[in-house]
């Protein structure tokens, strides 16, 4: 296995952020998702987005964070915490995106990937936090129920015209998915 870092994103990384997003929706949800809506995904918009995102964090360090690993100068995945303005479900932080490489999966870094942001939200003065996932997606339901997450609330939504289902998980106390998350050894060094 080869070394993985964990470092703050920068706007540089927004393309890479995007091309990983795309690609695990792609990969994770066709056959749940209509093919029509993966495969027009749009890379300028998600781009965008982070690009967005990733310039206003100098001024939202406090409220935000956005990691990165990388392995040989890749970026293989990334997690995205925010400390929510509003409590949703009751918890302060939320861990709005975590997406990392197929190939890269299964291997620990979703895992120190989780304590980052968990570890972030503290620093933030968050104690607790939420994460959603599509109903569908069992395998990330699975990783949050063994990184001590409870769910919260299932319930219907729509995103660009798609009717779906999503679950509420969540950390009543954030040293519960530090716990997990550390439990598990990692086969790289962090920065």
């Amino acid at each position: 296995m080869k070394e993985i870092q964990l470092r703050r994103a920068t706007v540089a990384d927004a393309e890479a952020i995007a091309a990983i997003r795309i690609e695990g929706w792609r990969s994770t949800y066709r056959g749940m998702i209509p093919d029509s809506y993966l495969d027009d995904m749009d890379m300028n918009e998600n781009l965008l987005h982070w690009r967005t995102i990733l310039q206003a964090l100098p001024s939202k360090e406090d409220a935000l964070c956005v990691y990165v690993a990388v392995s040989d100068n890749e970026i293989v995945g990334f997690v995205s915490a925010i400390k929510l303005a509003e409590p949703k479900l009751d918890k302060e932080g939320e861990i709005n995106a975590i997406y990392i490489r197929p190939q890269w999966q299964r291997c620990g870094i979703g895992k120190r990937m989780m304590h980052k942001a968990a570890r972030s939200l503290q620093a933030m003065g968050c104690q607790s936090c939420v994460i959603w996932v599509i109903d569908g997606n069992a395998q990330a339901r699975n990783f949050y129920e063994e990184l001590g997450a409870e769910i919260l609330v299932e319930q219907d939504f729509s995103w660009d015209g798609l009717d779906l289902t999503e679950v509420g998980y969540g950390w009543n106390d954030l040293n519960v998915l530090l716990a997990s998350a550390q439990a598990m050894p990692f086969p790289g060094a962090l920065q």
